[in-house]
């Protein structure tokens, strides 16, 4: 043997041909490259993690390396807790978290930016949906939410819009064809607006396109036409002024402004049920006992808070947008796909029509709907009497 030759223990573990220049940190095995610390973790079982609850000897615990190590295993188990609550948000879980004793509100965060709010940490209120849900009540919406993580709860995006301060509302478009369209519309917003929001009036039947005026017309007359969702234009603003002045000033108003609602107020029942673009809107009516959608027939011009006040919408609400008219529905009820409220609640059980019509009612009133008499006027001792004559009421001996 050589001198010069290294010694056998100088030499990597795993191939025993390179000096060694890495060092395993859970075992301390030398090796010389990548493929030999693979070998050796396949070889060995080795994870090749440092432990942290390895044993230290009491002259190593105040040393550089000491702390980097606590520092890296505590480094280590906060990103690893973000890294699950990251991936349980994109799944849609919700995670119990600890908080304060039972009963106590938890303060609402007033960052700009957090926009959480929770009452309880179990109700798992995520951001902008507080915002929603108190707008919805304020607007006289019965929300149905949906299980947390299914496809309903993750499409909804209503939220409060804190520029225009309405709500804007997640909306399912449903026509004809049944491709589906889910956009958001402010609810100051009329059906007719949001559905030409969605819906663009194509470029051949606008009034003022001309083809060979070129790309440049074109965006013109789209810019005219196409309106954003969740922005209010400048004539709702300047309609909604003059409304104002006319009503400060005590001028007559139209016919017209009449039938108009603003936001907040009850909705009017006389406007028409017109069409719009050769279509009718319809509102769906969810969680009913017939297999048939149930539709609510919605003037163009009626603005959304007033379409969906006192209304109850899963998660937020379905419009069918559909050439026939309410009464060519109701004509061919039979052979239609789809039946009206009205009908509906006709020929709806009795305890849910009841209930629809005369919801939140008292007990007298439930008594009256099935069938129940007032006994409040009975003499009660004459009842007494007549109980006491049949209990001690003598049977006369049978003949022998």
């Amino acid at each position: 043997m050589d001198e010069s030759d290294p010694l056998l223990s100088e030499l990597c573990s795993i191939c025993h041909i390179n000096p060694p220049k890495y060092r395993c940190p859970r075992c301390s095995t030398r090796t010389c490259s990548l493929p030999c610390t693979r070998r050796h973790k396949l070889w060995s079982q080795c994870s090749g993690v440092r432990d942290p609850g390895a044993y230290l000897k009491r002259s190593e615990l105040a040393t550089e390396v000491a702390f980097d190590r606590d520092f890296n295993f505590i480094s280590g188990i906060e990103r690893s807790l973000e890294r699950a609550d990251r991936d349980a948000e994109n799944r849609g879980i919700e995670l119990q978290r600890g908080s304060a004793a039972d009963g106590e509100e938890a303060e609402e965060s007033l960052e700009p930016g957090a926009g959480r709010k929770r009452k309880h940490p179990g109700q798992g209120l995520v951001k902008g949906e507080a915002g929603f849900l108190r707008g919805a009540e304020a607007g006289a919406v019965k929300v149905l939410r949906a299980p947390r993580g299914m496809t309903r709860n993750k499409q909804n995006t209503s939220r409060w819009h804190p520029k225009h301060k309405c709500l804007s509302w997640t909306v399912e478009w449903v026509p004809t064809s049944g491709e589906k369209m889910v956009c958001n519309s402010l609810e100051t917003r009329t059906l007719a607006q949001a559905y030409d929001g969605v819906y663009p009036i194509p470029k051949e039947e606008r009034p003022n396109w001309d083809p060979n005026r070129g790309q440049k017309g074109e965006q013109q007359n789209s810019s005219m036409v196409h309106e954003q969702n969740d922005v209010t234009t400048t004539d709702t603003v300047a309609t909604t002024t003059e409304a104002t002045d006319s009503i400060t000033k005590k001028e007559p108003v139209s016919e017209a402004a009449e039938t108009s609602t603003a936001p907040g107020e009850e909705p009017k029942s006389d406007l028409p049920i017109t069409s719009h673009r050769g279509v009718y809107f319809y509102l769906h009516r969810p969680r009913t006992s017939t297999k048939k959608p149930v539709l609510v027939p919605i003037p163009p011009q009626t603005t959304l808070v007033n379409a969906l006040r006192e209304r109850t919408v899963l998660e937020f609400p379905t419009l069918y947008v559909l050439p026939e008219s309410a009464e060519t529905l109701a004509a061919s009820e039979e052979e239609s796909r789809f039946i009206l409220e009205e009908e509906y609640l006709r020929t709806a059980v009795p305890e849910e029509a009841a209930e629809s019509e005369n919801e939140g009612a008292g007990m007298n009133n439930d008594a009256e709907l099935h069938g129940a008499k007032d006994i409040g006027n009975v003499d009660e001792q004459k009842v007494m009497e007549v109980l006491k004559q049949d209990l001690f009421e003598t049977v006369p001996e049978e003949e022998a």
